[in-house]
């Protein structure tokens, strides 16, 4: 008897997707919709906004230059067609929700907070699916 080494057949390894980065160029028909979504929901949120009362906090006014600069990045990822635009989307709508929850929690109330949380969660909604499909 005598013992015979077998080689095993050789297995083709399943096809690896590519790992995605945030650099890489998503379609201009992405950028477009979310754009155009952002101008829309700030849009109709600005144009319903009641006058302010009183001077703003120091913390409101930080938190509203962050949520700026958030959509700054926004458009140039935008305009770059990079996906990090997208990601800076999902930020600077989460800050716009957060900003929400700040303004209920200062005693606004009515039409405008409500249009507020829904324009910012419809934003971080369509800008997470856009990201994760792009």
């Amino acid at each position: 008897m005598t013992l015979t080494r077998t080689r095993p057949e050789p297995t083709t390894a399943p096809t690896a997707t590519p790992a995605r980065t945030l650099n890489d160029v998503i379609p201009v028909g992405v950028a477009l919709a979310v754009g155009i979504l952002w101008v829309a929901m700030l849009g109709f949120v600005f144009s319903i906004t009641p006058a302010p009362e009183g001077e703003p906090s120091a913390f409101a006014v930080t938190v509203s230059v962050i949520f700026e600069l958030a959509l700054i990045a926004t458009l140039a990822g935008l305009v770059a067609l990079r996906r990090w635009g997208l990601l800076a989307s999902v930020g600077a709508a989460g800050i716009m929700l957060g900003m929400a929850a700040l303004c209920s929690l200062g005693g606004h109330t009515g039409g405008w907070l409500v249009a507020q949380y829904v324009a910012s969660g419809t934003l971080l909604v369509a800008g997470r699916a856009a990201y994760l499909q792009a």
